[in-house]
């Protein structure tokens, strides 16, 4: 049986907000976007702003409009009148698609990201977790240097340097970068557009 949708009231005229910034070395992560629900074709002016925005949005198409084609994976329609659990489920779709994902190491080694992957010795994994464990945020020369090499080893002056530097080529094909913060340390973090390149790429989520 399907129950009847209460739609949005008449469109009225509003400003969306702003898009969100790339993220900063040391900045919390930006919470997910809320998906926006227009009329289609009523409010076909805001979805452009969305669809500018990357702001996720599902279209109410009304009942005799023409489907509007969809740019991108995160926008879905629906015709009314709806199932408000059909409404909600692809509300939820649209909301996992634009969460952003983060880097994973598996207990093979081995480094999962953005619909990529790539093996890891098990040095590099050792450090790609303790970078990960502070994603975006700096962790301390020293503190690497300790937990990398226990007490009771003592590695050369610049070995960290020199895995940093070979880890570096590793991740580059999945958009990763590990940045040197000058007199503190190192940070995990994507390359710049990596996470909107992954937003826009059919299936990636």
């Amino acid at each position: 049986m399907t129950l009847p949708l209460t739609l949005p009231g008449p469109p009225r005229p509003h400003r969306l907000p702003p898009p969100a910034r790339p993220f900063p070395g040391t900045a919390p992560r930006t919470p997910t976007t809320a998906v926006h629900i227009l009329r289609w074709p009523e409010q076909s002016h805001q979805l452009d702003q969305c669809r500018a925005q990357g702001v996720p949005r599902l279209l109410l198409v009304a009942p005799t409009a023409p489907p509007p084609h969809c740019v991108d994976q995160l926008e879905d329609w629906i015709r009314t009148p709806a199932d408000p659990q059909d409404l909600q489920a692809r509300q939820a779709a649209l909301q996992m698609r634009a969460a952003p994902r983060d880097p994973v190491v598996d207990h093979h080694g081995i480094l999962h990201f953005a619909d990529q992957a790539v093996p890891l010795g098990q040095g590099e994994a050792d450090l790609v977790r303790m970078l990960l464990a502070s994603y975006r945020t700096t962790v301390s020369r020293e503190e690497l240097t300790r937990r990398m090499w226990p007490e009771g080893e003592m590695p050369r002056r610049n070995a960290l340097d020199v895995r940093v530097l070979r880890l570096r080529r590793r991740l580059a094909p999945l958009g990763l970068v590990i940045k040197t913060v000058w007199g503190k340390g190192y940070m995990l973090d994507t390359q710049p557009d990596t996470q909107a390149a992954y937003r826009r790429t059919p299936g990636g989520e």
